[in-house]
């Protein structure tokens, strides 16, 4: 009896790597917003100015949706997240370093943040459509579900190296790397966008 496309490695280990795509996703999210307080009294920002600097999150998120699938048509999911996993790494620890130098250079990095999160949120979740048709069970909620452990993940992450003073610029820059490395390096077992594989049959 041949073995179904369920239970084959690859799709195993394409389903692990989303995993990790929504997991730290969430944490890079929380790690952000864990340093909000300390970055807006540096800057001296009003609760008004500081959402129109939170606004570049979501200015940067738009461009980056209504580019988004010429981008994962164009490169596929698993460059395509790659690409913005190392955008967001340079976005997140441009804002670690840039509030030192003002509010423009801190509405730069954010804009690049959102960008890339825009693009990787699309680019995963069609990677974790076809995976879910290969495993031939819905499997999205959980992933979704894993960007909520990443936002707690990082939120714990947040109060702790507030506890324990850690500067913003390292938090940051350190919380950007490991992102940008973990999933990097987790991305390379998502499976091609134009795998013909049948989706398994219960």
């Amino acid at each position: 009896m041949s073995t179904t496309v369920e239970t084959a490695p690859e799709v195993r280990a394409a389903s692990r790597a989303v995993y990790f795509a929504f997991i730290m996703c969430g944490f890079s999210m929380a790690s952000w917003a864990s340093r909000i307080p300390q970055i807006r009294d540096a800057l001296g920002l009003t609760p008004s100015r500081l959402g129109l600097v939170l606004l570049a999150i979501a200015v940067g998120s738009i461009a980056s949706l209504l580019l988004a699938g010429q981008l994962v048509a164009h490169f596929g999911s698993r460059r395509t997240v790659t690409a913005m996993a190392a955008l967001l790494g340079v976005g997140l620890s441009g804002a670690g370093l840039g509030y030192h130098a003002g509010v423009p250079a801190v509405i730069v990095a954010l804009f690049l943040f959102g960008f890339a999160n825009g693009a990787w949120d699309v680019a995963m979740n069609v990677q974790g459509a076809m995976v879910e048709r290969k495993l031939g069970k819905a499997i999205m909620p959980r992933y979704h579900a894993g960007f909520s452990v990443g936002t707690v993940a990082g939120a714990l992450v947040g109060a702790a190296v507030v506890a324990l003073h850690l500067s913003v610029t390292w938090h940051l820059i350190i919380s950007a790397v490991l992102v940008a490395v973990v999933v990097m390096i987790s991305v390379q077992a998502f499976l091609p966008d134009d795998d013909g594989t049948e989706p398994a049959v219960l």
